[in-house]
């Protein structure tokens, strides 16, 4: 099975937690990266209104993928405008099933994970599992079983 994990990281809790997956599932790995980033205050703001932002070009076609995660930052209990621009490009994705995996500090997991999920089915994918870390978590290293039970349920 061909998985392919797609993230945003802006300070590396993200890439930490993608990565780690990325390992247990053998998934192919791709990052989002913005073409030009904002202050905080207007990442939180284009994050709070479900705005879009450039991005540098990363393949969006799911032809050949099995399974595609979202691993995504939580911003105002919703997703970066990055992940926005790249949900909105995807194609070749009808009947493909997805999972989420949000990492956030505080609050707002549910309503990013909906956020994701619901983009996705609007163009014909599959919900399969979703799962959360936190930042403390992450700085602890202590998110590996989080990680393992969410791979699990992928594999399923």
């Amino acid at each position: 099975m061909r998985i392919r994990i797609v993230y945003y990281s802006w300070q590396g809790h993200t890439r930490t937690v993608a990565t780690a997956l990325a390992e247990l599932l053998g998934a192919e790995l791709q990052r989002i990266e913005a073409v030009s980033e904002s202050g905080m205050f207007g990442k939180a703001m284009r994050a709070m209104l479900g705005m879009r932002a450039a991005i540098r070009p990363l393949d969006a076609s799911l032809g050949d993928v099995d399974h595609l995660i979202v691993a995504t930052p939580v911003w105002a209990q919703k997703v970066p405008p990055y992940v926005n621009e790249y949900l909105a490009g995807l194609v070749n994705c009808s009947g493909k099933p997805f999972s989420v995996l949000v990492e956030m500090k505080g609050s707002g997991a549910e309503s990013a994970i909906r956020a994701v999920r619901d983009r996705l089915t609007k163009k014909g994918m599959r919900f399969v599992s979703s799962a959360v870390t936190l930042e403390d978590e992450v700085d602890a290293g202590t998110y590996g079983r989080k990680i393992e039970e969410f791979a699990k349920a992928i594999l399923q």
